[in-house]
């Protein structure tokens, strides 16, 4: 028992166990709440506003928390906020609506639609998910309307034809249309994470030790090498985000609009990836590297799911200081959405890269070179 080899292997397992199992906190503590879902109704009539207000009263009445409809005047509107990815999609009244719901009770029915919007590029798991949700709302919809209009009939004593009831039954169409449609690339953001992040860690560990392993005799000596060092980081950084995007195309199969829009973008996060974790292990020493380590398992989750799908404590206090979710988004921004390279989150990665270029200079400026150590020595005959 005296031999640490015979414990450590008990003491591991625990360890291992609790970290790569809370990994998967976020995934089974999974509670979708309020997924912001837009309402439009262009209908000239009365219909579609009181479409409206019933489905809001039903949802409210039911308590349902997992969607929570922002009202907008307008398609284009909604299509904007859907750009921005404001809104994961949305329920549209079309300007026929009332009007069409009329002739139902008439001998030549016409169904009124409804228009089922998903903004797939946002989320494909919340986009699954709401294609399913809203498509039930219709069905809730379809039932209560179904009701009201056999009940006006009756009242009217309008007769109704055998031909009617399949109509009168199932009174509203749904239509779903699918915007900022992923195709082929639904997993290509998330495909190029592990591969950037490790080779991030690799790079940046490499370059730590080339610079602790070198003794330099004067602080030019030094300066140079750090500019050598810095340069070189770069044109890894664009090699690795070059290769790991071609692989993709030859091994996945994928097929960018504009490869160099991608691979640029990749290369950029990984130059602040790099920087960022060289920073750190720079000030902090090399034991701070397990953080970055760990971050590669717990941050797959995470970024995988939307923020409005996440316990409250990762939503507020995790996923915000997360940078591999500025690589995630912003490749989502380039092959969803058709932004470039300095998108938003692009912009965020290049002060990353800005700020810990920054901190390892600093640092790299204030130690003094190590000197050789020159001892004397006798010959003892």
């Amino acid at each position: 028992m005296k031999n640490k080899f015979l414990v450590l292997p008990f003491i591991a397992v625990m360890v291992l166990g609790i970290i790569f199992i809370s990994t998967q906190i976020p995934t089974v503590k999974m509670s979708p709440k309020d997924l912001p879902v837009a309402l439009v109704s262009e209908d000239a009539g009365k219909m579609g506003d009181t479409l409206l207000q019933n489905l809001q009263s039903q949802l409210a009445s039911k308590g349902m928390k997992t969607i929570k409809f922002k009202v907008y005047d307008s398609v284009k509107s909604m299509e904007e906020a859907m750009k921005e990815q404001e809104v994961y999609g949305g329920l549209v009244v079309p300007g026929n609506f009332s009007a069409q719901f009329a002739s139902l009770q008439t001998p030549s029915p016409e169904n009124p639609k409804m228009l089922i919007y998903i903004n797939q590029g946002a989320n494909t798991t919340v986009s699954t998910m709401l294609t399913s949700a809203l498509d039930n709302i219709v069905k809730q919809l379809n039932s209560v309307m179904s009701t009201q209009l056999l009940q006006n009939m009756e009242q009217a004593k309008v007769p109704i034809q055998a031909s009617q009831v399949t109509t009168l039954v199932t009174p509203i169409q749904a239509e779903t249309i699918y915007v900022n449609a992923v195709g082929d690339l639904g997993s290509a953001p998330t495909a190029f994470f592990q591969p950037l992040w490790f080779a991030s860690i690799i790079g940046a560990v490499l370059f730590y030790f080339a610079s602790t392993k070198t003794i330099f005799t004067s602080k030019q000596q030094k300066l140079k090498f750090h500019v050598l060092q810095s340069l070189i980081a770069i044109i890894y950084a664009f090699f690795a985000g070059y290769f790991v995007t071609w692989a993709t195309t030859w091994i996945l199969g994928f097929s960018f609009e504009s490869f160099n829009t991608v691979a640029l973008f990749s290369s950029l996060a990984c130059i602040g990836f790099i920087f960022l974790i060289l920073a750190t292990i720079t000030w902090l020493s090399l034991p701070s590297l397990v953080v970055f380590v760990l971050l590669m398992f717990f941050g797959l989750p995470l970024i995988q799911l939307a923020p409005e799908m996440l316990p409250a404590f990762y939503q507020d206090y995790i996923l915000p200081w997360l940078p591999m979710k500025f690589l995630i988004n912003g490749l989502k921004d380039i092959l969803y959405f058709g932004q470039g390279v300095f998108n938003g989150n692009g912009v965020v990665l290049i002060w990353i890269a800005a700020i810990s270029f920054i901190l390892l200079w600093v640092k790299q400026l204030i130690e003094k070179p190590r000197q050789t150590e020159e001892t004397d020595t006798e010959v003892l005959e």
